[in-house]
């Protein structure tokens, strides 16, 4: 009898896993795309970058960060959007480090949609020096995907973001101007 029970609860973990398992693969979404020479970590060539996304923010988390800004402050705010962890931007085939998206939101347009992806200010520039602004302490790319998958994006090394009572993230503004993303397309 116990082994009976015991089997039935193996098999059943081992489904509920692999279920698990599998929802955080369909739930993955890939982007790639190009920043062109002279602006990515090799002056030389195209940089090539995967865009992961594993989830994207929900108007409830949105909200959430606005009720702890307001009741808990700035530093509570940075400490909570920082433990978020929606994906990473990873650089292919090049140096460089793989950075966190604290949010990611996916927006439906009229030719597509609009990714808005946050991670923490970071400097491209391999070797150079980057004198961070808490003025402006996120990254903020903005990439607009056709609905055949394709398209292009922006890079905001240095930006300020807006969180709406509508639970969107916008980006407010930036201290200087954004890097271009080329050939950006989904991958499935």
């Amino acid at each position: 009898m116990k082994i009976h029970i015991i089997k039935r609860f193996s098999a059943f973990a081992v489904v509920v896993a692999c279920m698990s398992y599998s929802n955080a693969i369909w739930a993955q979404e890939e982007f790639r795309g190009r920043l062109l020479p002279g602006q990515g970590p090799s002056a030389q060539q195209a940089e090539k970058l995967r865009i992961l996304v594993d989830s994207y923010t929900t108007d409830e988390e949105v909200l959430h960060l606005i009720e702890v800004f307001n009741k808990r402050g700035y530093e509570q705010f940075r400490v909570t959007l920082n433990g978020m962890k929606n994906g990473a931007i990873q650089p292919i085939g090049g140096r460089g480090a793989q950075m966190i998206l604290h949010a990611a939101q996916n927006i439906q347009t009229e030719k597509g949609r609009q990714i808005i992806l946050v991670a923490e200010s970071y400097s491209w520039d391999i070797g150079t020096s980057f004198s961070f602004d808490n003025r402006f302490p996120f990254m903020v790319i903005e990439l607009e995907i056709n609905n055949k998958g394709k398209g292009k994006g922006k890079i905001y090394l240095s930006a300020r973001i807006k969180l709406t009572g509508k639970g969107t993230i916008e980006m407010e503004s930036y201290s200087s101007a954004p890097k271009q993303l080329w050939g950006v397309t989904t991958k499935k």
